[in-house]
């Protein structure tokens, strides 16, 4: 597929740009029903943009091609025409429109079914973990948690979009904050909030409060790049909000974290290994913060809670996530480290973990009187 926009020059080659010009522009505005007599039956050398309104390449080009225009004034012929609206002549020379990804695989899917060819889904990217974004969870997902987030608007038919995924794949599987993707061509409302205006624009969006406080990327667009840049926002430990993660100790404490999706941790008696512990507690509950809420127990405190929740037989910590809603329960089965936790929490939460079925939580009504 040819470019959104091409310049046609005698022997209409053709290279992407894309314009709007004034009334007061040199450029000559040229449409189906005059580029006949204008151009070909003009007898006269013309330079010819072929554009789309809202192509970030023409709009680009735009002050150069007035200038030159400008410049040639009198010596050549400077013209543009809107394929949005005047396609027809841009058609002979194969300059087309890219279409939007759902109309191309629609296009294909005709194709290949005249040719009596099975048509089979296409697999998920299996090497990528960028969290798709849309106008609709934008706001739960991004604005509402406290941890920083890495965004890429983008279009699918953009060439340096494309040249990028496999840097923003890579990236996703070697941060600890979440790298996410964002389609500016159908989350028009979004690409208008960020003011999204060429393609790919990349955001970094710090941890806590993110009322206009997200950043425009500027750097190279390469793994090494993406990971200095993420070091070089993150906050020192000793500039970290510290989120308290609350001892349950009661069904009361355990009813007000646990409406929802929980997290809980049942430690060592030992205070040290405990407060170790707990630190990876808060900093995971930074990272989730709105989607899951985390506390904690002193093993063995509670039996049966324990045993409902098979928390039993391997000493502590251990971990297991309770989806109230789905009656569910995860456990978590990894070295504890905010990295581990956090990405089990965030498989919890996106349905990839394998979870167990029980039928209600017992009370919390066997503490030991001895710890």
């Amino acid at each position: 597929m040819k470019s959104c926009c091409s310049l046609l020059l005698l022997s209409l080659l053709i290279t992407q740009s894309l314009a709007l010009y004034d009334a007061d522009s040199k450029v000559i505005k040229l449409t189906k029903d005059n580029f006949k007599q204008l151009v070909l039956d003009s007898g006269e050398p013309w330079l010819v943009e072929f554009f789309a309104p809202w192509c970030g390449h023409c709009r680009a080009l735009a002050p150069e091609y007035n200038k030159a225009a400008k410049a040639l004034d009198g010596i050549m012929k400077i013209g543009a025409l809107d394929m949005t609206t005047d396609g027809e002549a841009g058609q002979p020379y194969g300059i087309l429109l890219p279409m939007k990804e759902k109309e191309k695989r629609m296009q294909q899917e005709i194709a290949l079914n005249r040719l009596g060819v099975e048509i089979k889904p296409q697999p998920a990217n299996d090497d990528s973990k960028v969290v798709v974004l849309t106008d609709a969870n934008f706001d739960d997902q991004v604005i509402n948690s406290q941890e920083a987030w890495f965004v890429e608007f983008y279009a699918p038919w953009c060439g340096h979009c494309k040249q990028l995924q496999p840097e923003w794949n890579k990236l996703s599987h070697q941060t600890d904050i979440p790298i996410a993707k964002v389609d500016a061509t159908a989350q028009t409302a979004l690409a208008k909030r960020f003011n999204v205006e060429s393609y790919p624009t990349i955001y970094f969006f710090p941890a806590g409060n993110k009322k206009d406080t997200h950043k425009k990327y500027e750097g190279e667009r390469n793994l090494d790049a993406f990971l200095k840049y993420i070091k070089e926002q993150k906050p020192d430990d000793d500039q970290l909000v510290i989120i308290d993660i609350i001892q349950i100790t009661s069904d009361e404490k355990l009813n007000q974290i646990c409406n929802t999706l929980c997290v809980l941790g049942f430690l060592p008696k030992d205070k040290k290994e405990q407060e170790d512990a707990i630190q990876i507690l808060q900093k995971t509950q930074l990272s989730v913060s709105g989607r899951a809420n985390l506390g904690w127990f002193i093993g063995e405190q509670f039996d049966d809670f324990e045993a409902e929740l098979s928390v039993i037989g391997e000493g502590y910590p251990q971990v297991v996530a309770v989806d109230i809603n789905t009656k569910k329960y995860f456990r978590f089965k990894k070295q504890l480290t905010v990295d581990n936790l956090t990405e089990f929490v965030r498989g919890v939460i996106k349905k990839t973990e394998q979870g167990q079925s029980f039928s209600s939580l017992p009370k919390l009504n066997t503490q030991k009187q001895d710890l």
